[in-house]
């Protein structure tokens, strides 16, 4: 039974904080709405404190979305580099004033410099901290960087961050049953770790007409949908799709993103099979132009081998009821031979061969593409996952009702902190969208 909350009839002031573009389609970001909406729609009040800019392609219903005041210099798209260290600073001063300002009771902070940042707040405030850990940082971190001495002074970062932060936060939150041992093994109290899967919409199950079916007439239609970010080890898809071609003669792979700056984004290699005739691209920010894309399709891929992220990729291909082909790294919640096809990490071969067997048996594909929609349709929504956050809220809010008030360093700290944002307070004041 859920303990009961503070106040049950004005629910919960829930801080979000992700240090990202939003909204955007990509996973986390998806995550990040769709738990914000459910939560909402529990009757939960849900800020979420953001970065100066996001893509605005997905409708934003019942919550208010914070986005920090900073220069314009720093108010541009960034990826890793200078610039987010700098907004993370205005984000710590954005959250201590909505914390402030509306009596916050919770701090939900996802990825890895969102538990920072509510941390220091934390300090300040009192105000407990939920990290929803979408991935360990040292497994996809050193991503980012070209082999040599940054690459290993990443990966070293991440296997630091890893074993500090996740264990200071009250609670946290993992995608998956592996992430959830990593973070028991790197610190966390067993009883501070919860799992919670990502959730399904129930419209996203429904059927969708496929896109004009002349698109891709006469071809088998190999299709990755997704963002460009070297962990989606795309290579092993263009390496292993170039070793099946002769076999299939008429595939086309066709790679569809939000990024128009693909080009920029994996090199050349996909350039060059688009002049060959033999790709597409297709950039496609809006969902539902994914999904009668993704109907399309004749075999979805993932040739994603980190392991400690849920790609929320997978769980639209099941939903879309098409044979998928991914790397065991990124087959959460599939079935090898049940649900898709699963190859070892990196291994071009087993991708090739798989996209062989897939195009010989039409029967096998749709026996899989049937069994992962089904799969999907009978997981729980989006709701649920809302009532297991819930149940963490509660313990920790009953636990910050009942401790002592700051002590007397801290209530200095945080004064000196009021008086230096309240200009900017004044100034600014909250911009919703």
């Amino acid at each position: 039974m859920m303990r009961p909350m503070r106040n049950e009839r004005r629910g919960l002031r829930i801080a979000m904080v992700a240090a990202c573009p939003f909204p955007s389609p990509r996973g986390s970001q998806v995550l990040v709405r769709e738990l914000a909406i459910a939560l909402v729609d529990r009757g939960h009040r849900v800020h979420l404190v953001t970065y100066p800019y996001g893509e605005n392609l997905a409708p934003i219903y019942g919550f208010a979305v914070h986005r920090v005041r900073a220069p314009r210099y720093l108010a541009v798209p960034a990826d890793v580099g200078w610039r987010k260290p700098l907004l993370d600073l205005y984000l710590v001063a954005a959250l201590y004033r909505l914390v402030r300002r509306e009596n916050i009771d919770v701090i939900h902070a996802h990825n890895y410099e969102g538990p920072l940042i509510g941390m220091l707040v934390r300090a300040l405030t009192g105000v407990p901290v939920v990290y929803h850990s979408h991935n360990a940082l040292s497994d996809e971190l050193a991503y980012y960087f070209t082999p040599g001495w940054r690459q290993t002074l990443a990966r070293r970062a991440g296997r630091l961050l890893d074993r500090q932060i996740p264990r200071r936060s009250d609670h946290s939150i993992a995608l998956t049953p592996e992430l959830s041992s990593f973070l028991r093994d790197h610190g966390v109290p067993a009883d501070r770790v919860t799992t919670i899967a990502p959730a399904v919409n129930a419209a996203t199950c429904a059927d969708v007409p496929a896109c004009a079916p002349e698109t891709f007439a006469g071809h088998f239609i190999v299709m990755y949908a997704g963002n460009l970010d070297p962990y989606q080890d795309l290579e092993v898809l263009f390496d292993a799709f170039t070793m099946a071609q002769p076999a299939i003669g008429r595939a086309l792979l066709v790679v569809v993103t939000h990024d128009a700056r693909w080009a920029e984004r994996v090199g050349g290699r996909l350039a060059r099979l688009v002049r060959a005739g033999v790709a597409r691209v297709i950039v496609a920010p809006a969902f539902a132009t994914v999904r009668r894309l993704l109907a399309a399709a004749d075999v979805l891929v993932s040739p994603r081998s980190s392991w400690s992220g849920y790609p929320i990729k997978v769980i639209n291909y099941m939903a879309a009821g098409r044979a998928i082909i991914s790397a065991a790294g990124s087959a959460k919640g599939l079935v090898d031979g049940e649900t898709a096809l699963v190859v070892p990490n990196r291994d071009t071969h087993g991708f090739a061969t798989a996209l062989v067997r897939l195009f010989c048996d039409a029967q096998l594909r749709q026996v899989l593409g049937d069994r992962a929609r089904a799969a999907v349709r009978g997981s729980n929504g989006w709701g649920h996952a809302a009532a297991q956050v819930e149940e963490i809220y509660a313990k920790l809010c009953t636990r910050r009702f009942y401790d002592s008030q700051p002590s007397t360093a801290v209530a200095t700290v945080r004064a000196s902190m009021d008086r230096s944002v309240g200009v900017a307070t004044a100034a600014s004041g909250n911009r919703r969208e």
